[in-house]
């Protein structure tokens, strides 16, 4: 009969414990709650904290900063900035701190609105911190950051401190406050609704405690009726709890009193790594290394509900895991602690995943490139700072509001619809946008949209964009230099070839006719050389401006180079171009060019053809042209010819053009020879002979060419320097081989071409040349024409001072040809003039040209120079010139030019 009791008894002790469970629970939740509160805001101290230096002016803080450093205006503007962010967040004050002579002052502060309002703490820079904790000041000793509890004037708070290093390395601390009544208001609320659900938990058993007590007996008697098949149903549940229990997806055990465990289920084993022999038996107070879990263990074990998370390896030591485990006392029916349950459930998963966010929450945070997250819609819920740095919009700003909030009018809407195509139906998206800044600035943004998907579902997209406005705009630069001239904003001459040949198909597949215009101007060098590089520079800018406003929209002009212009006129016939072209000259005729106190004006030579069916390639037409305009300046410039197949001053010019490529075999197959004229002095008969090294071209049939056949299209086809180089080489190398043997020789003149002048490629490697070869530069001469010396006046002047100083010497041939010789002669440092031999030939029967080479004569000996006269053919003219005092003599009168090895045959 007591059996009913019993039972009733056992089931108000386990309503007693379900209750007292309610409020263990209750408490471990607080407790776990409070934990992860304080977790969360200390996590927002730091990030409040590490937030001012970017507030706060570039070079704020450093060694030397004091109180004068800063106006009231300075100090109230980052005062507000700073509480301007707290007002938007739960932080209390954020401010900086330095450490002076011992003492501790704030070097900005944010402040309350009260603060604000009565200027208390309004203007804080250098204001003493009077009632700082004491620790404050070992923080600036240990450098390391600290979260602590403290009290001042302002209030308690639980706050942050955080050294920092300015940029020359002083030390200074920010720091952020939160107030402990919203600490402890936020911990009362999870307490109150705790207490709340213990309450409805309690009232809820409530109930049954009533009914089990006003109804006991019918209770016992139900009790006595069921006792047969609650046997049954016993054996049956406890049969169902250790299927629970050994299938239980948490890992479950039971330990003694003496911590030893008793029994445990399938998945305590699987988490472990271990059989259940293994794990039965062992006594967890004496072999457990994990000294925080010991302790969790050993308070279950008086009474106590413990919880334990963290790493741990198991007792095999064949697995590190990351676990959550809770041991809760285990009571007898008499009340007696009877061991403990220990339930562990394995979250190294759920750690790795979490650690991998925090990773990827890092890298999305701290990304150099700008990041949005929106939802399927395109509102924006998410952006990281490098997206505020580029568009200038903060999250606050955009979040909640489409992405188009930086698009700007400049990319088409097709685009757009592409862009939503492509990324709803699940693929990538990647082009370049022109967007907009919140200042209103254009940019330009490389942009990469991924659909983010959950099982197959398009939940968000993210956005990443790159701002490639630099990189793009230096794209367009070279693309720009690369097509156009960057004197005269022209077109080049790479440009004009395509389009040309463009041109030239159109001509042969359509039967068009177009015209081509090559320009080339009439003394531009010498302006260039007169009034320097800068004056021939904005001569060629004036004139591309002037051409581009005068020709026809369909027209495409082009500067080739130097002084060299082309048109290609399209749909254009020949006569039709003519007459355009004679406009283009007289144009140019009409154009004055003002520099300085100077006004120059120009003209062009022009060489016109035509593009039509029979023009093969731009090969042929832009020799043709170039023949014609070269043909144009031997007519006398300043005007235009045309080219035609047959014509004969072509014909001469193709002839030149076919000396270009024997030139070019002459000098990779060393055909060409070097010759010797001697050049003996009047006045002395005992002087040693002058030699001028003289070149001549052997061709493959073994035919001597004299100079005069072939110089004219070296120079015409930039040939004059690889030529000057050959003569230079070979005839320092026969130097070297017999310079014991022209000890008779006072020195070799060697001659150079006026495109030399200005090669310092060609200065330097004679000079090297010299001295490998040891070579006294006393016994070389260097002539030069005097024509090509006033075209290149300050080329020249740089290139002969340059050798003299090296101990050479220079020679002006065919003085007196030029039109400004006497003006130009005494800026040039030569030291010999050779008198032009047009004047010496007819010196006896022309007075005129007898009283030239008297004054040329005269004017060299005033300036301290020698003079030679050319063209010596008879004693007559020998006599008369030795009468002028002419000091040297060359022509056949003297000696006839031979191969230069007979120098040495002169010695005897």
């Amino acid at each position: 009969m007591f059996l009913p009791v019993k039972n009733s008894f056992r089931i108000y002790v386990a309503i007693a414990i379900y209750v007292i469970w309610v409020f263990i629970f209750s408490e471990l939740n607080y407790f776990k709650e409070k934990k992860h509160l304080y977790s969360f805001l200390d996590q927002d101290l730091k990030n409040a904290a590490l937030l001012i230096p970017a507030i706060l002016p570039k070079g704020f803080h450093h060694q030397e900063m004091s109180k004068t450093d800063l106006s009231k205006q300075q100090d109230l503007a980052i005062t507000l900035t700073l509480s301007e962010y707290t007002q938007r967040t739960d932080i209390v004050y954020l401010y900086t701190l330095i450490l002076r002579d011992n003492a501790i002052f704030y070097t900005s502060s944010s402040a309350s609105d009260a603060e604000l309002n009565t200027n208390t703490f309004a203007f804080n820079y250098f204001e003493h911190y009077d009632d700082a904790a004491t620790d404050i000041a070992a923080i600036f000793k240990n450098n390391q950051s600290q979260i602590h509890q403290s009290s001042d004037k302002w209030g308690d708070f639980r706050s942050i401190l955080i050294p920092m290093k300015a940029d020359d390395g002083s030390v200074y601390i920010v720091g952020a406050d939160l107030s402990i009544d919203y600490i402890d208001s936020l911990l009362n609320e999870n307490l109150y609704l705790t207490l709340i659900i213990s309450a409805l938990f309690l009232l809820f058993a409530t109930p049954l405690f009533i009914v089990l007590s006003s109804e006991p007996r019918r209770q016992m008697k139900i009790l006595a009726q069921k006792v047969a098949k609650q046997t049954s149903e016993l054996v049956e549940s406890e049969a169902k709890l250790t299927s629970i229990f050994d299938h239980s997806p948490v890992g479950i055990f039971h330990y003694d009193n003496n911590g030893v465990i008793k029994k445990t289920n399938r998945r305590f084993e699987e988490i472990l790594r271990a059989d259940r022999d293994t794990l039965i038996g062992f006594n967890m107070l004496e072999k457990l290394q994990n000294i925080e879990m010991l302790n969790m263990v050993k308070q279950s074990l008086q009474g106590k509900v413990s919880r334990y998370e963290g790493p741990y390896t198991s007792v095999s030591g064949q697995r590190f895991m990351h676990i959550h485990a809770n041991f809760v006392p285990l009571y007898s029916s008499a009340g007696e602690l009877d061991g403990g349950i220990g339930v562990y459930n394995d979250i190294t998963e759920i750690q790795q995943n979490t650690a991998n966010f925090k990773k990827l929450s890092t890298v999305v945070e701290y990304s150099p490139e700008s990041i949005f997250i929106t939802d399927t819609s395109g509102l924006i819920e998410y952006v990281n700072p490098k997206f505020t740095v580029t568009t200038g919009y903060t999250g606050t700003e955009v979040i909640g509001k489409k992405a188009n909030v930086f698009r700007s009018k400049d990319t088409p809407d097709r685009v757009y619809k592409d862009l939503w195509a492509t990324i709803l139906a699940g693929d990538e998206w990647r082009g370049e946008l022109k967007n907009c800044k919140k200042s209103g600035e254009l940019f330009w943004a490389q942009v990469c949209i991924v659909p983010v998907k959950n099982e197959g579902v398009i939940t968000h997209f993210i956005g990443i964009q790159v701002d490639v406005t630099k990189a793009r705009m230096s794209s367009q630069k070279i693309s720009y230099q690369a097509t156009h001239d960057m004197l005269t904003g022209l077109i080049n001459r790479y440009e004009f070839e395509e389009l040309l040949g463009k041109n030239i198909s159109s001509a042969q597949q359509d039967n068009t006719t177009h015209a081509l215009c090559f320009l080339d101007l009439d003394q531009f060098k010498i302006i260039n050389d007169t009034c320097g590089h800068m004056a021939g520079d904005e001569l060629l800018r004036q004139l591309g401006m002037l051409l581009s406003r005068h020709i026809e929209p369909q027209d495409i002009l082009a500067r080739l180079g130097g002084d060299e212009f082309a048109i290609l006129m399209t749909q254009c016939n020949l006569v039709q171009a003519e007459t355009k072209a004679q406009g283009i000259l007289a144009l140019i005729a009409n154009f004055q060019f003002m520099w300085e106190k100077n006004i120059f004006s120009i003209g062009a030579s022009i060489g016109l053809a035509e593009i039509n069916r029979q023009t093969k390639n731009i090969t042929e037409i832009l020799i043709g042209v170039d023949s014609a305009c070269y043909a144009a300046k031997d007519l006398g410039r300043n005007r235009i010819h045309i080219y035609h197949s047959e014509d004969a001053l072509l014909v001469k010019r193709d002839g030149e053009f076919r000396w270009v490529n024997e030139l070019k075999y002459a000098l990779y197959e060393n055909r060409f020879e070097l010759y010797a004229q001697p050049i003996v002095s009047l006045s002395d008969s005992s002087k040693k002979p002058i030699y001028e090294v003289l070149l001549r071209l052997r061709t493959r049939k073994g035919v001597i060419v004299p100079p005069g056949a072939f110089l004219p299209a070296a120079e015409r086809y930039n040939l004059s320097d690889a030529i000057d180089r050959w003569v230079v080489d070979h005839t320092f190398a026969w130097m070297e081989l017999h310079l014991q043997h022209l000890d008779h020789v006072d020195h070799l003149a060697i001659n150079l071409s006026g495109t030399s002048l200005g090669n310092q490629t060609l200065l330097r490697h004679i000079m090297q040349q010299i001295t490998l070869h040891n070579l006294p530069p006393s016994m070389i001469k260097f002539e030069i024409t005097e024509t090509a010396a006033i075209s290149n006046l300050r080329d020249a002047t740089s290139f002969i001072k340059t050798l003299r100083d090296f101990g050479c010497q220079f020679a002006l041939d065919d003085f007196g040809s030029g039109l400004s010789s006497f003006a130009y002669l005494k800026n040039l440092p030569v030291c010999t003039l050779k008198i032009d031999g047009m004047f010496v030939k007819d010196i006896l029967d022309d007075p005129i040209d007898e009283a030239m080479v008297k004054s040329i004569n005269d004017i060299g000996h005033v300036m301290g120079m020698k003079t030679i006269a050319e063209f010596v053919e008879s004693d007559a003219i020998r006599q008369r010139l030795q009468e002028m005092g002419v000091d040297y003599a060359q022509g056949y009168g003297i000696g006839k030019p031979a191969p230069i090895n007979e120098i040495l045959k002169s010695r005897g």
